[in-house]
């Protein structure tokens, strides 16, 4: 019903008349799309500011916490090394009383810095938990070399001088690490 009184009203008027209410209507029209345009480039504008500003932020908060966890990592793959631990821990007794406490003191290295794979990226952590494992085993492997019947003090000299000759299973991972801090922060 409507649109029949809106249609005749239409026929009714001119060419004249419906040019001039185009033309009254057009700087209202574009006025209007200037303004929505300028607003949302204004909103978008602030957004993006402000998401900038909270980067930022977490940047200046995160960066040292991440910068100190990668330090930590490089710390305890040197610890582990088997020439710098077995110099750290005292051979006592038999060989199989000191493969036990190195293998312990690794491991307790392990859980001391298990917190920090939270800063650190996860192929790296891989490669460090990797490492911690070879290390394990390379001190296992030393001791079944040698027998039941070794010292605690040939275990010692007979890891210092087999990973002498090896390359260490921390070493991989240490070159990761570096290569992240390089390439990352």
């Amino acid at each position: 019903m409507i649109s029949i009184f809106v249609r005749n009203k239409i026929k009714k008027m001119d060419s004249n008349t419906l040019w001039t209410v185009i033309i009254a209507l057009l700087p209202g029209i574009l006025v209007a799309l200037i303004s929505y345009g300028l607003i949302d480039k204004f909103l978008k504008s602030d957004t993006m500011r402000r998401e900038i500003e909270v980067r930022k932020i977490n940047n200046s908060q995160i960066i040292p916490q991440r910068l100190a966890a990668y330090e930590r990592m490089a710390l305890f793959l040197e610890r582990i090394k088997p020439t710098g631990l077995t110099r750290r821990v005292s051979p006592q007794s038999t060989a199989k009383n000191y493969e036990a406490i190195l293998i312990q003191t690794v491991q307790g290295e392990w859980e001391h810095n298990l917190s920090q794979q939270i800063y650190v990226n996860p192929d790296s952590w891989k490669l460090i938990y990797s490492a911690k494992n070879a290390t394990q085993n390379f001190i296992r492997q030393c001791a079944a070399d040698l027998g039941e019947d070794a010292t605690a003090e040939q275990l010692q000299e007979y890891i210092i001088t087999k990973s002498i000759s090896e390359n260490a299973p921390s070493n991989d991972a240490l070159l990761k690490l570096q290569v992240d801090i390089q390439g990352n922060l």
